[in-house]
């Protein structure tokens, strides 16, 4: 491993000067930014090269701007994932690393992503899910106005049930039916206002869907065979992985037609299946709308769209389904940028990018600047040549027990840290009240599976000690990207 793809400071966190005011660079005619943030979404996409995906509307978009094949988020959890995107810092540096700690509490001064633009005198529009979508969680103070929208269910025994009804539903009924085609409803609204005033915007484009539970439309669902979903590629636990590695997948379990314990059946393993492709596909023609109505206002050419997933997504791989894990599937998530003028039409980058990155790339494509520290580094050069030189790794991080990272009142034991590189994803299990690592993983990603876990065996231990190093230094706060 080259030792030189990071380097460290050794400043801690607490001591890293947080600056937070912002400077603006004044532009005749400011770029519009539209943020399109799809929840749950793994890179089940045609042009991530899912062959089973059906979803021409993202993949047009890729082919008018940069795919980057490799983009992991921080946290694959809702909550801390976006967070840390918005924010521009790590889990660790905000301190949110669950559902229930709001940023305004830890970094009560920080400047989120939006919040800049909004001083920056653009109309910052929030829709749907940008910032976590749970009471007490948004952030007025970074919009000049958010929209909330619910509609999980159309038909009423899903309706009137208390807490989570059924884990899907498919009805033939109109798109504007679930909340995500209310959300395409208003930003469609804005766009045309946007066009009329021909003011600066950032709009933020939250969908809720592939979320569970799985309710499309079902236009969508018809468009898949059910036949092919039978199928769980890589379905078994990785060979000698920790038990800490795992859960009992209780984000689904709460559903009332899922069993509270044990295996799923092989008839709702593939309605599951199907039911998460019919919502990426529902997806999918919301943002074709939206991108329709961006060209008919002739506002596509002076607009950088960011397409952007906040996390990956288990469908019965390694006997897992949902988030919540620190293996590969929760941590890859789809990016896409089309940032007018520089971006070439269709490129794929393979470097290893985070969603840190994502802040300070859209402040410098817009021409803004920040004081405020940012973990991240702009991905502006990739923009401009895929193949340029790009220093770094991927980190991301999950708590255990299960119910500490969804805010219940139930203490953390354990935070699992976890680095990507070129060729291996490791892992180490901090238990916090012995202060110590005490369970590793160590995978090659790249190869079939993963299916055995690496660590502890002889051969690898220099590759180990070298990635092990790295998340120490990482936890520790000395991790800075070139």
């Amino acid at each position: 491993m080259n030792r030189t793809n990071y380097i460290f400071t050794g400043l801690a966190l607490s001591l890293i000067p947080w600056a937070l005011s912002c400077e603006t660079k004044t532009e005749e005619s400011p770029m519009n930014i539209l943020f399109l943030s799809v929840d749950d979404l793994r890179p089940a996409l045609a042009c991530y090269g899912d062959p089973l995906a059906i979803t021409p509307n993202i993949d047009a978009l890729a082919a008018e701007g940069m795919l980057f094949s490799r983009h992991y988020c921080q946290s694959p959890s809702c909550g801390p994932s976006r967070t840390s995107m918005l924010t521009g810092l790590r889990p660790d540096q905000v301190r949110v690393t669950n559902h229930a700690t709001h940023f305004r509490d830890t970094r009560p001064d920080v400047v989120t992503l939006p919040q800049l633009f909004k001083h920056a005198g653009y109309t910052a529009i929030s829709l749907g899910k940008i910032f976590h979508y749970s009471s007490g969680y948004n952030d007025s103070i970074s919009w000049d106005k958010e929209y909330f929208f619910s509609g999980n269910y159309v038909l009423p025994e899903n309706r009137n049930t208390r807490g989570k009804a059924a884990s899907h539903e498919c009805v033939d009924t109109p798109d504007n039916s679930y909340r995500d085609g209310m959300v395409t409803e208003k930003a469609i609204e804005y766009l045309k206002q946007f066009g009329e005033n021909n003011t600066p915007f950032f709009l933020g484009v939250g969908f809720f869907k592939p979320h569970l539970p799985f309710s499309a439309p079902k236009k969508y669902w018809d468009l898949y065979n059910r036949e092919v979903f039978r199928n769980i590629e890589d379905r078994e636990t990785p060979v000698n992985a920790p038990e800490i590695a795992f859960h009992n997948w209780q984000e689904l379990r709460g559903y009332n037609d899922i069993p509270e314990e044990g295996p799923l059946s092989a008839e709702l393993e593939t309605t599951l299946r199907h039911g998460y492709y019919a919502c990426v596909s529902y997806i999918d023609a919301q943002i074709g709308m939206i991108l329709e109505v961006l060209d008919d206002l002739g506002l596509r050419e002076n607009t950088l769209i960011v397409f952007w997933g906040d996390h990956g997504f288990h469908l019965g791989e390694q006997n897992i389904w949902a988030k919540s894990t620190n293996f590969e599937m929760s941590a890859h998530a789809p990016l896409i940028i089309t940032a007018p003028g520089m971006t070439q039409k269709g490129a794929v980058c393979d470097a290893l990018v985070e969603s840190v990155d994502i802040y300070p790339t859209i402040i410098e494509l817009c021409g803004k600047r920040t004081t405020q520290y940012l973990a991240g580094k702009s991905l502006k050069p990739l923009l401009i040549n895929p193949q340029a030189e790009w220093a770094g790794v991927a980190f991301n991080q999950f708590t255990r027990p299960y119910q500490a990272a969804i805010g219940a009142r139930i203490p953390m034991t354990h935070i699992g840290y976890s680095v990507r590189t070129a060729s291996w994803r490791y892992t180490s299990w901090y238990n916090a009240e012995k202060k110590l690592f005490e369970f590793h993983e160590l995978y090659a990603p790249e190869a079939p599976g993963p299916t055995v876990n690496l660590a502890g065996k002889h051969e690898y231990v220099e590759v180990q000690k070298q990635l092990h190093q790295m998340v120490v230094d990482y936890r520790a706060g000395n991790y800075v990207k070139e």
